[in-house]
């Protein structure tokens, strides 16, 4: 509730066992009720205070943390609710919501109005009374300085929350004080325009960022402090905020034209503003400046190009590139619940990408492989079947004799055996041939996502064998059944593909021996793209700036320096807007980003507003028993009278199940108008605050 607040409301605080033990300034106060005069007088309460506030924001932004509905963090749910992948636990309902349009006023569970408030609230009472806690003699060395820069924290975690605000729901009310509505009943609120919005963030983040500022430019070599805010994430958080008030969502867009205060003011900017852009430019190249001078460099660790993009989402304790982490501590849950099960790799198998994420990784020689539209958007026809790039060497029939693939630690060479529940080979397949599709693609490509014939390494076995996604289900735990009826048990992939980006080749996840991966809130490769997006949007034709900035991020994986030679487009605003946008879908994948970015860029109904496509791993058992018998599978013979029919048939639909796999078939109905651009403010905030206008379209 937006209102509702009371200066000296008691404040709950819950331990966690997810807090890391080593850093300090996360340790939380201890499970029982504490008064706000109790914690800002004693100044090691004040101190937890704002590690609940760290917690409460930048470990998952959600007032329910048993809901995990994350838009920022592991596991965050806005790529599941876009066109990267969905979610195919018990918990895909909220995703779906939005894919299918399902969202209303009153239910909304991928949104967070009133608990953003309640840690605005949080924050600035923070701001106000951390100056005034008392010190002891003994403690005024420790805290006399600190104080300052617990202040700071507090400052960008609250500017954090209206951004976070303004990306969800445009235009909110600006609440800089602690309201006492016990004394002001009748206290309303109007939504302050977005220029202005977006004004606070920058001048609070330049606060926090200043000379003045006792914060330091980065934590990264401090084991006890890492994971804590500094200045270089003030500049990226500033950044990312004008990139956003750039966009055509938010700069000048007419749809919004009527959306206005009972005063007539103006909620959205109506003209368009081309020197936003250079404003973004300017912010993100002053992060990088600072990030590059206090250390923080594009991490190149790794032996080959692919192990040097996913090493980086793995082996991540102190990372050289993350400007701001998430401190993670699930350890091998991160691994299983994300690892397929494919093949009994032992996973819980919980997300599947989709195909129209794995259409926009380029191929190897730089090509995009499909034609786009004039905003970067993939263009399929009715049947779902996107148009070849001519100018590309991609192919998507047939399949490529591949020797040999990278395991996530080694280059393994590739077998094609079906091995029976011992790891016993039943049947040597011969040659490996790789559906063309997955052959000579961009390197994170292989980094980021497994497919039908992708290794992997399985430390509990030591071994790397191949994942196996057509029609396959674990038969230790489901036995022999055939699909109807079972296209969503949540183990079983649906789509073909699973994640591979976070996760551990060495985590032997059948023993539970896990890893634990910080998670990236800002890295210097996003400030990089926002340097080349805002660029190429300023000027009229992109500058050598434009093609420096995202060859920094293409050099590390090996692909092809912008503008290919023979690709004319690419000198072009037009084609170089495609390439940047589809760079961030590469690069930033299951980062939290491309649900924001399609909506920023008012290209919904191009890529939310059409099917979510897979490959045919779910396929109806009618089909599989035709493909049987034409494959001579099975007798004509009444299977019901057969005994032995059904143990047969499971260890045949494999192979037949291979046979009608790569055909793209429709996974989710999708569908998008113009008022999903924006969140609808809950209603119950709008029936008690009368002067609280609504989003369009809602």
């Amino acid at each position: 509730m937006l209102t509702k607040y009371k200066s000296k409301a008691c404040i709950f605080l819950f331990a966690s066992s997810l807090i890391l033990n080593s850093c300090d300034y996360l340790d939380i106060v201890p499970a029982e009720i504490i008064t706000e005069e109790k914690i800002f007088n004693d100044i090691t309460l004040a101190q937890q205070d704002l590690g609940s506030l760290y917690h409460d924001v930048l470990k998952w932004t959600t007032q329910n943390s048993d809901d995990r509905i994350l838009r920022d963090g592991p596991f965050n749910w806005t790529g599941c609710a876009g066109d990267e992948m969905i979610d195919h636990w018990g918990t895909t309902a909220p995703t779906t919501y939005f894919k299918l349009g399902g969202l209303t006023t009153s239910y909304n569970p991928l949104g967070d109005w009133s608990w953003n408030y309640t840690l605005i609230r949080k924050a600035t009472n923070f701001i106000n009374k951390i100056d005034d806690v008392p010190l002891t003699q003994s403690q005024q060395q420790t805290y006399g300085v600190k104080k300052k820069q617990f202040k700071e924290e507090a400052r960008f975690l609250r500017a954090y929350l209206y951004f976070d605000l303004l990306r969800q729901y445009g235009a909110v009310p600006l609440i800089t004080e602690v309201l006492d509505v016990a004394n002001v009943p009748d206290e309303k609120l109007a939504r302050t325009p977005v220029d202005k919005i977006v004004d606070f963030i920058c001048s609070e983040l330049d606060q926090v960022a200043s000379d003045e500022s006792q914060l330091p430019d980065t934590w990264n070599n401090d084991t006890q402090n890492y994971g804590r805010i500094s200045k270089t994430a003030a500049l990226a958080l500033k950044a990312r905020t004008l990139l956003y008030a750039a966009s055509p969502l938010y700069n000048g867009n007419t749809l919004y034209k009527d959306i206005k205060n009972a005063d007539g003011t103006q909620l959205f900017p109506q003209t368009y503003d081309k020197e936003l852009w250079k404003k973004a430019a300017d912010a993100a190249q002053a992060a990088i400046d600072r990030c590059l001078s206090a250390g923080i460099t594009l991490s190149h660790e790794g032996v080959n190009s692919i192990n040097k993009y996913e090493k980086m989402f793995y082996n991540n304790t102190n990372n050289s590139e993350f400007i701001l982490a998430s401190i993670q501590t699930y350890g091998i849950y991160e691994d299983v619940s994300c690892n397929s099960h494919s093949n009994d790799k032992g996973g819980w198998g919980r997300f599947s990408i989709m195909q129209n994420q794995v259409d926009a990784y380029e191929t190897a020689t730089g090509h995009l492989p499909f034609l786009m539209d004039d905003e970067g958007c993939i263009l399929y026809d009715e049947n779902g079947t996107p148009t070849i790039n001519p100018e590309s060497d991609y192919k998507e029939d047939g399949f490529t004799h591949v020797d040999e693939l990278w395991d996530g630690t080694t280059m393994q060479p590739c077998t094609n055996v079906y091995l029976d529940l011992n790891y016993s080979v039943v049947k040597d397949m011969g040659e490996y041939d790789l559906y063309n599709m997955y052959v000579n693609r961009d390197p994170r490509f292989y980094a980021s996502l497994t497919f039908q014939g992708a290794k992997f390494r399985n430390a509990t076995e030591g071994l790397q064998r191949c994942y196996h996604f057509a029609y396959w289900r674990n038969q230790e735990q489901y036995g022999p059944l055939w699909v109807d009826g079972y296209p969503n048990i949540n183990t079983n992939n649906e789509t073909g593909y699973g994640v591979r980006k976070y996760m551990n080749p060495e985590a032997d996840i059948k023993n539970w021996i896990g890893t634990s991966s910080n998670y990236p809130l800002f890295r210097l490769s996003e400030l990089y793209l926002i340097k080349a997006e805002a660029l190429n949007e300023y000027y009229d034709t992109p500058n050598q700036e434009v093609y420096d900035a995202i060859n920094q991020i293409r050099d590390r994986v090996d692909m092809p320096r912008l503008p290919l030679s023979d690709v004319a487009e690419d000198k072009t605003q037009i084609g170089m807007r495609k390439r940047i946008r589809n760079e961030r879908r590469v690069e930033l994948f299951f980062e939290g980003h491309r649900f924001w970015d399609v909506r920023r860029w008012m290209v919904g109904d191009r890529c939310f507003g059409i099917p979510n496509y897979r490959m045919n791993a779910q396929p109806s058992e009618n089909e599989l028993m035709a493909k049987a018998r034409e494959m001579g599978k099975v007798s004509m013979t009444d299977y019901a009278s057969d005994p032995a029919y059904s143990e047969q048939r499971v260890w045949d639909s494999r192979e037949v199940g291979l046979a009608i796999y790569y055909k793209r078939t429709v996974d989710v109905n999708c569908v998008f108008s113009d008022k999903m651009y924006l969140f609808p403010i809950p209603q119950d905030d709008i029936n008690k605050n009368g002067i609280l206008v609504q989003n369009y379209g809602w």
